[in-house]
């Protein structure tokens, strides 16, 4: 990743972002709700004692881990803004341990099972954040997570010549970084949507009130160029669409 990349994805980026966007982000993030529906059918059944949902920002993944009973969960995010929608909105067991903070850098105490749903694209060290996941957990516990492939938002690149500001790695690399930290792959499911919307900036709003808009990498004066040429670019009789490509895992901890 490029140092505006670094510059793009920095922490107080990320917090002041998704605490600005956090009221509104359940109502437009309809994609990250579909994909911890997903993500919700490689859950154990029954869950282990002790479960660590990183990166749970409003609560979209974590109603689906209080379906079943948890002895102790522990839930994490860098925004506070996301942490207090996520107090409000969900009803807490007395066991629940909430860890404000980079998920990168947290020290976490041990667990039997680590969630993310789509979270580790954010990481600038993916590789060193599995190795560290990888060490949390207890013999034989598992990590089960998404995040978005390359292909994800390719009509912006196209349209405007944009490089991305996070990293997206493909399904080869996400397993080479997975295998060398120490993880078994028990499940990779790859899944590519179009999803469309009106206009051109009507997706980019969309993407602003989830906290992810990538407006900040058109040079200024270039929106308005961007909107016009992704609108002739890709628009059908259904409006404009855009492409995610999205990538599912279920991890075992090896010996």
């Amino acid at each position: 990743m490029n140092s505006h990349g670094k510059d793009i994805v920095s922490d107080k980026n990320l917090i002041d972002s998704f605490s600005k966007h956090a009221k509104s982000y359940d109502r437009y993030a309809q994609l990250q709700k579909s994909m911890a529906e997903r993500l919700s059918s490689l859950l154990p059944v029954p869950l282990p004692d002790r479960v660590l949902e990183i990166g749970c920002g409003t609560g979209l993944f974590t109603r689906h881990l209080l379906t079943q009973p948890v002895r102790q969960l522990v839930l994490n995010d860098i925004a506070p803004g996301m942490l207090e929608i996520l107090r409000a909105s969900l009803a807490l067991p007395s066991n629940t341990k909430i860890f404000p903070g980079n998920a990168e850098r947290v020290n976490f105490e041990c667990v039997d099972l680590v969630c993310a749903n789509a979270v580790f694209q954010w990481f600038q060290n993916p590789q060193e954040t599995l190795v560290k996941l990888n060490q949390t957990l207890t013999n034989k516990g598992n990590l089960v997570f998404s995040t978005f492939g390359p292909e994800t938002l390719i009509e912006f690149r196209k349209a405007a010549d944009l490089s991305s500001p996070i990293e997206l790695y493909d399904k080869s690399a996400w397993k080479k970084m997975i295998c060398d930290s120490g993880f078994t792959i028990e499940v990779c499911d790859v899944e590519i949507r179009k999803i469309f919307f009106s206009s051109a900036m009507t997706l980019l709003k969309n993407l602003q009130q989830i906290g992810a808009a990538p407006i900040r990498m058109v040079k200024t004066g270039g929106l308005r160029k961007l909107v016009r040429d992704y609108d002739s670019r890709f628009s059908t009789t259904q409006g404009v669409y855009a492409t995610w490509e999205l990538f599912y895992f279920s991890l075992r901890r090896d010996n």
